[in-house]
């Protein structure tokens, strides 16, 4: 959506990013996360630590005082995150590393801000532009997420930027171009796995927008840069471990997910972590097989209801305010001390996005479905529906990969500004269409004097 933007809206987004700022870095100097390096965080900080220190890839933990001893490559986890933990890392982990890397996440995090207005310029008009930015500037989700060492931050930023490219490429097609989104989209899987089939829904799309001749070509290209990021990973697992890639992530995806309401057996205590408390875990998830086994097991065994855990349960888990496994609300691990404890400023826009935040989910569910009706009926630009069909897309595709996996809310975090931008479309489009239909009645009567008119002009001449 090509509109001017104003000096006036230029100086809200300013006002929008330097209060995205200042709530992100109060946040990371005044929050204290209790025992930060735990569980997936502890595993990324090792990663980091053995490549930086004994270049070696491994999650593994001797006595970190030893630079010398050698660690046991692995390939559990893939390397986009502590590739970038590895420019922080230079050493046992102390409160000065930890500072460094969650200042460095707020400031990504506020740069995403200002990419979140670009890629929502492409289909929102200003006036609901800079509303969709003020939601990204004030989500505690996306604030709170810099004081953890966790993906969060990182792998927004990157759905954003790739996001850019999308507009850039739809703008201008070329070779170079198409090969760099695949590249990101690449870059952006070794951050986050579940990314990296994506590539084949772009191309889908490509193929609908473009036709089958240009669509098949520019698929290709993203094809071609999404194996330039990712296969070097691949080929790396083939010569360390003899084999493409480590399945225990996926079969832990599969595991956590089949559990109704994230509690095993109605076990209350068991809620977040229920396969700590189901005695056949280990058999459950020995291997992919085991794993599909118990889950079609359990679909014979009560069908209805996990039917309706996997099909309406799963999608609003993932969706949810509340972090399952965690403090909750907006934090992942626990916390003993954060502004939004004690500043009332934050705890108004807490109070703010808690409130919105079922509503704006309703909208961008519906939202999904209406950037595949013809818009050019009600004036969206085809730039402007292409754009707002990749974003459902990206939205539709995590939500299925978590109805089959595990639907924990951490996970869609990263993507809340698309959740904001196609939320506010929404009534965009929908107050787009009134206005339509409101200016057809008008028009009708000034077609028909004008038509009078000419036959009594013709009836003169005659």
């Amino acid at each position: 959506m090509r509109t001017r933007i104003s000096w006036s809206a230029w100086v809200i987004l300013g006002l929008v990013f330097a209060l995205g700022l200042y709530l992100r870095y109060a946040s990371v100097f005044e929050t204290v996360v209790i025992k930060p390096l735990r569980a997936d965080a502890a595993n990324y900080f090792m990663y980091a630590y053995n490549l930086r220190l004994k270049h070696t890839y491994s999650a593994e933990i001797k006595n970190l005082d030893e630079f010398g001893s050698p660690a046991s490559p692995d390939a559990i986890r893939p390397p986009g995150y502590p590739l970038f933990l590895a420019c922080f890392v230079n050493g046992p982990p102390n409160k000065e590393m930890i500072d460094r890397i969650s200042i460095f996440q707020a400031v990504m995090s506020a740069f995403t801000i200002i990419a979140a207005f670009l890629f929502f310029k492409s289909f929102l008009p200003v006036p609901w532009n800079l509303p969709a930015s003020l939601l990204v500037a004030l989500s505690p989700h996306l604030i709170a997420a810099n004081s953890y060492v966790l993906t969060e931050t990182l792998f927004c930023f990157l759905l954003v930027v790739f996001g850019l490219l999308i507009i850039l490429f739809w703008k201008k097609p070329s070779s170079c171009l198409g090969i760099i989104v695949g590249i990101v989209i690449g870059l952006a899987s070794l951050v986050r796995v579940s990314l990296q089939y994506f590539w084949v829904i772009v191309a889908f799309l490509f193929i609908f927008h473009f036709g089958w001749r240009k669509g098949s070509r520019f698929s290709v290209l993203i094809l071609l840069g999404f194996a330039i990021s990712f296969s070097p990973w691949i080929v790396r697992n083939l010569i360390t471990l003899k084999k493409p890639t480590d399945n225990r992530l996926m079969i832990n995806f599969l595991h956590h997910g089949m559990y109704p309401n994230f509690t095993f057996d109605k076990v209350e205590e068991s809620y977040g972590f229920p396969y700590r408390y189901d005695p056949r875990s280990e058999e459950i998830s020995k291997d992919l097989a085991s794993v599909l086994k118990e889950i079609t097991r359990r679909f014979h065994q009560e069908t209805a209801k996990n039917i309706k855990w996997f099909l309406l349960e799963k999608p609003a888990a993932f969706w949810s305010w509340n972090i399952v496994q965690g403090l909750g609300d907006a934090f992942i691990y626990p916390v003993s001390q954060s502004p939004y404890f004690s500043n009332k400023h934050f705890q108004w826009t807490h109070m703010l996005m808690f409130t919105l935040h079922w509503p704006l989910v309703v909208l961008c569910m519906f939202g999904c479905f209406l950037v595949w009706l013809p818009l050019s009926i009600i004036g969206l630009p085809k730039e402007a529906i292409f754009v707002g069909r990749f974003a459902s897309l990206l939205l539709i595709y995590f939500t299925l990969m978590h109805i089959v996996g595990a639907p924990f809310p951490r996970y869609s975090v990263p993507l809340r500004p698309f959740l904001y931008g196609i939320a506010l479309l929404t009534p965009y489009l929908i107050v787009s269409a009134v206005r339509k239909y409101r200016e057809k009645p008008a028009s009708l009567p000034q077609s028909s004097a004008d038509i009078q008119s000419s036959s009594n002009c013709g009836e003169r001449t005659g």
